[in-house]
């Protein structure tokens, strides 16, 4: 007989994920001291946010090779998925119209293609193989 414990295993990490502590640690001070709006610009507090938001924003980018100008903060995968697609179609349209994905592509990619069919993109829904 097994009498190995047999542990629940995560595997939702697209929508979910544990948080690294050393964010959890820098991010203490802003949930608990710090409570002041980014995008209120007219009081100490929301210049306060700002600056934290524009300081993680150059972190990010000197992590990753980026301009800071390139780092855009979203709500969540389905905005940023939307504003990936539009703008690589939008940039990229005077080379081509023509998008390609799978059927099984996450609903925010799939509704965003249906949004640039109607805008005059072709699109190809792939069927997904056997083997995936």
């Amino acid at each position: 007989m097994d009498m190995t414990p047999h542990f629940p295993i995560y595997m939702d990490y697209s929508a979910t994920s544990p948080c690294d502590e050393r964010v959890v640690d820098a991010m203490i001070p802003w949930l608990r001291e710090h409570f002041g709006n980014p995008a209120s610009r007219s009081h100490a507090w929301g210049w306060e946010a700002e600056a934290a938001v524009e300081k993680a924003r150059e972190q990010v980018a000197a992590l990753v090779g980026a301009d800071p100008r390139e780092i855009i903060w979203t709500s969540g995968a389905t905005e940023s998925d939307n504003l990936a697609l539009k703008g690589a179609a939008g940039f990229y349209k005077s080379r081509g119209k023509h998008i390609i994905t799978v059927k099984t592509e996450h609903k925010a990619v799939l509704d965003t293609c249906r949004e640039l069919e109607r805008q005059g993109f072709d699109v190809t829904y792939l069927d997904v193989q056997p083997d995936g």
